[in-house]
C-alpha cells in the first residue's frame, strides 16, 4: 500500500518574549481528520527565533524553562547579531539553536502516541508579537 501524505499549516499569533503555545489539540485534530491510522506526524516550526518542545504545559515548568534560558542565554547580552543594527533578537536565535524546530510523533490507531503529560509546545522568543507558522505533515496508511 502506498503511504498517504497530508500537510497543513497552522497559523499562530504569539506575543513573543518566550510565549508558549500548546498546539497539541490542533495537531491531534489534524491527524484524526486525515483518516490515517498508522504512521508518524512531523511538526515543523518555520522560524529561527523559536522552537518546538515536547513537554508539559504547566506554568511552573514554563517559568523554570524561561529562567534557565535567561541564565544561560540572557536577553540583554551583547550578541554579535546586534551589530547589524537590524534587530536585537540574538538571544532568540541562540535559544532556538539549543532546542529544535522539528518533532516527529508516532501515530497508532489514529492517535498521537504522546505520554500522559507530553504536549506539543511552540516557544516563540522573538522580541515582538508576530504571526508564526507551523507545518504539520501526516505520513502513513
Amino acid at each position: 500500500m502506498t503511504p498517504m501524505i497530508h500537510t497543513k499549516q497552522l497559523d499562530l499569533d504569539t506575543s513573543g518574549n518566550f510565549s508558549v503555545v500548546n498546539i497539541t489539540e490542533q495537531v491531534r485534530a489534524f491527524v484524526q481528520s486525515t483518516g490515517v491510522t498508522h504512521g508518524q506526524v512531523l511538526v515543523f516550526y518555520r522560524h529561527t527565533t523559536g522552537a518546538l518542545l515536547i513537554g508539559e504545559h504547566e506554568a511552573g515548568i514554563i517559568a523554570d524553562l524561561q529562567a534557565f534560558f535567561e541564565r544561560v542565554v540572557p536577553v540583554d547580552h551583547p550578541y554579535f547579531h546586534h551589530l547589524r543594527a537590524v534587530d536585537f533578537n540574538g538571544h532568540a536565535h541562540v535559544r532556538s539553536a539549543l532546542l529544535t524546530v522539528t518533532v516527529n510523533i508516532p501515530v497508532m490507531n489514529g492517535n498521537l502516541m504522546l505520554g500522559t503529560y507530553q504536549e506539543i509546545l511552540v516557544i516563540d522568543d522573538q522580541t515582538d508579537p508576530a504571526p508564526r507558522y507551523v507545518i504539520v505533515q501526516m505520513v502513513g496508511e
